[in-house]
């Protein structure tokens, strides 16, 4: 498998990862930004050859001088890999010109990658690997790390399953995204996660219907103390939250995953 890695050009060593992923992330979304017209669409032919793009991509360059040790506890490590993997697939959107859906360009998740630190980290082994855990990807299904792997000490234990509602993969159905910070983490999950529930949980007739995330990642719910629990902790009053508290079975139908990209091109 032939690794795209966006960032092997690396700047002066950097021993501040949080900073330097906020940064990056920060520096990306403005570049879309700058580029995303008043009907939400985004320029990608001006966008990708943009200095706020190819600031951007300096601030990646930036990560291959990070020293992950410097990720002092949980909350650091959340919202650092969360901005990396976030600034990693719009990257990897620009780069690989991609104007109708990632699923069309050949192994996406596994192929785009950044160098962070001393490691080479793909989309699959910052979800999959760090992020989850080293859980077992939905496809194809193996753990992104061997068990003589040296990043597999980068993983989560246990992991935080409000992080499905923080990342993009770069479709329409995918969550909205913002720049992460350690000190506002907790804060700023719940957020995402009561905002995603309240779009995506729906009663339709009498059953509950959800996002495919929750039929992909059920075992990580579950693991968290169980799906309706915690679907209970973020749906707001409505029907769909009434009906699970009077006992309704979560998640028994699934709405439609639209796989054409969040950021619409405009050319």
């Amino acid at each position: 498998m032939l690794r795209l890695i966006l960032n092997d050009t690396p700047t002066a060593p950097s021993d501040a990862p949080g900073p330097a992923a906020e940064r990056l992330q920060t520096a990306m979304l403005a570049a879309f930004g700058a580029h995303t017209d008043a009907q939400g669409r985004v320029h990608y032919g001006r966008l990708a050859s943009s200095d706020a793009f190819g600031a951007a991509e300096t601030a990646a360059r930036g990560l291959a001088g990070v020293r992950l040790d410097a990720l002092a506890d949980r909350h650091a490590q959340l919202a650092f890999w969360i901005n990396v993997y976030n600034a990693l697939v719009l990257h990897g959107i620009v780069r690989l010109g991609v104007r109708a859906s990632v699923r069309r360009v050949w192994n996406f998740f596994g192929r785009v990658s950044y160098r962070v630190g001393a490691h080479i980290l793909s989309l699959d082994d910052v979800e999959h690997g760090v992020l989850r855990d080293n859980h077992r990807r939905p496809w194809p299904p193996w753990r992104p790390f061997g068990a003589g792997d040296p990043r597999r000490a980068l993983a989560l234990r246990p992991p935080d399953p409000r992080f499905h509602f923080a990342i993009t993969c770069g479709a329409a159905s995918c969550p909205p995204v913002a720049v992460y910070r350690a000190e506002a983490i907790d804060a700023q999950l719940d957020l995402a996660a009561r905002n995603f529930v309240n779009q995506e949980i729906v009663l339709a007739g009498d059953r509950l219907a959800c996002s495919r995330i929750f039929k992909w990642y059920g075992a990580d719910f579950e693991a968290a103390g169980g799906l309706a629990p915690f679907l209970l902790r973020y749906l707001d009053d409505g029907p769909a939250r009434r009906a699970l508290a009077a006992g309704a079975v979560p998640c028994t139908a699934w709405q439609p995953y639209r796989w054409t990209l969040q950021h619409q091109p405009a050319d």
